[in-house]
């Protein structure tokens, strides 16, 4: 009795001994965590996701209201609409030429695209944030410093791509969206009439865009809808390496445990390691399934969208690059090779999930189980049928995100576009 007057004591917020015991509870939860540096290497991993997500209002742990975050979503797609809506009236009622219509299709295309993916995230914003959830626990839980050292470098490799990813969205679209139509000036057309252009042609019904100042405020409109795709880009680009990136992280952490419990002989202490890496080996195909369920839509969006856009791109390249109109040629370029580029990230972590499989499966299957009890040694052969089973990151179910997937986006590209090419010359 007095001992638990003596507890009660120590804990000013505690009034009662159920409240101390819950209070020691709590402790000994929060000390159960063998990393130490969790709060920094969760914020190290997460800290540009965070940035990112929260300008499009669909980060899944912020504290802003509901009304905020509504707010935002709702002025996105406003701002998206904003610039669809009258380039499409463009495109339909006032620009006749085949060619023309052409050239600002791929900026229609990209914009739909945009929309698309950006409504997919935030339908998966629960599953977003049970992924971080299982991010965060998976850094509570690192307890040897090889394995903390495994996830930090794959954490720096999911932020390096994020890094290039968004100088080359943000470089481009700055280019397209600015320099563009300001280096083009003042024209006149076939009516006498003075043409200020925009980044895209559009069709006001209710007003005239070219009088000031609704030319300024059209161009600004525009300039923030560039903005929210390139950023709707740089987010699911960011997403998909930081998941299939931390995947890694655990598959050699996994591949360590593995390794290291065939050099313990003492029973117990192996029946431990057998049941961490048990343990071990479903959380991380757990997480790599709703991985998949979360990313499955967009990067389906973003490797189909992305090919077609690239026929349209192609054609465009070759088309001012004859025409000899360099500020146009090198935005086309650019943009080519930077859609070209975000592809290729998708599929290169991708192929980096493939290959520590495959390197999972090997020590697995190479293990020195002769070393060990023949109880012990029969129960690996489980471990070994669930680490043979291929881990890969599909695109919508449909096909792997690899290099040589890269190669055949690539093919099917410019097949299209030779097919674009040669319709339109006829």
């Amino acid at each position: 009795m007095f001992r638990a007057l003596y507890d009660i004591s120590l804990y000013d917020k505690a009034t009662t001994l159920y409240e101390v015991v819950l209070v020691k509870i709590y402790n000994n939860f929060i000390e159960m965590y063998p990393n130490e540096n969790y709060e920094t290497d969760i914020k190290y991993t997460i800290q540009l996701n965070r940035v990112i997500f929260s300008l499009l209002g669909i980060w899944p742990e912020t504290e802003p209201t509901f009304i905020k975050k509504f707010s935002l979503i709702l002025g996105c797609y406003l701002i998206l609409a904003c610039e669809l809506i009258p380039t499409v009236l463009y495109i339909m009622l006032i620009e006749k030429r085949v060619s023309v219509r052409m050239k600002f299709l791929s900026s229609v295309m990209f914009t739909i695209l945009a929309v698309l993916k950006y409504s997919s995230l935030v339908l998966s914003m629960n599953q977003i944030r049970n992924c971080l959830t299982r991010v965060k626990e998976d850094w509570q839980n690192v307890s040897t410093t090889s394995a903390r050292n495994s996830m930090i470098n794959k954490a720096r490799t999911a932020r390096r791509l994020l890094i290039l990813c968004g100088i080359s969205m943000y470089t481009t679209g700055l280019y397209y969206r600015t320099v563009v139509p300001l280096s083009r000036g003042k024209s006149l057309n076939d009516q006498n009439v003075t043409i200020r252009h925009l980044p895209n042609p559009s069709y006001f019904v209710l007003f005239n865009g070219q009088i000031s100042p609704a030319y300024e405020i059209v161009f600004f409109i525009q300039f923030l809808a560039g903005m929210i795709k390139y950023t709707v880009t740089v987010a699911i680009c960011s997403l998909a390496a930081l998941f299939v990136m931390h995947t890694c992280g655990q598959l050699e952490i996994l591949k360590e445990l593995t390794n290291n419990m065939v050099h313990e002989m003492e029973e117990k202490q192996l029946d431990r390691k057998l049941a961490l890496i048990v343990e071990h080996q479903i959380r991380m195909r757990n997480f790599l399934r709703l991985a998949q369920s979360t990313l499955e839509h967009t990067s389906l969006f973003e490797v189909m969208g992305c090919t077609i856009i690239l026929c349209f791109l192609g054609h465009l390249t070759i088309t001012e690059w004859a025409a000899q109109t360099t500020v146009y040629w090198l935005s086309y370029l650019t943009f080519l090779l930077t859609i070209t580029f975000n592809i290729y990230i998708f599929c290169f972590i991708g192929e980096q999930l493939s290959v520590e499989g495959e390197k999972l499966a090997l020590t697995v299957c190479t293990l020195d189980w002769y070393r060990l009890p023949n109880a012990k040694a029969r129960s690996l052969v489980l471990v070994i049928a669930m680490s043979i089973v291929p881990t890969k990151i599909k695109a919508g179910k449909f096909f792997d995100l690899t290099n040589k997937t890269f190669g055949d986006v690539i093919k099917t590209a410019v097949t299209y576009l030779n097919l674009i090419r040669t319709v339109l010359e006829k």
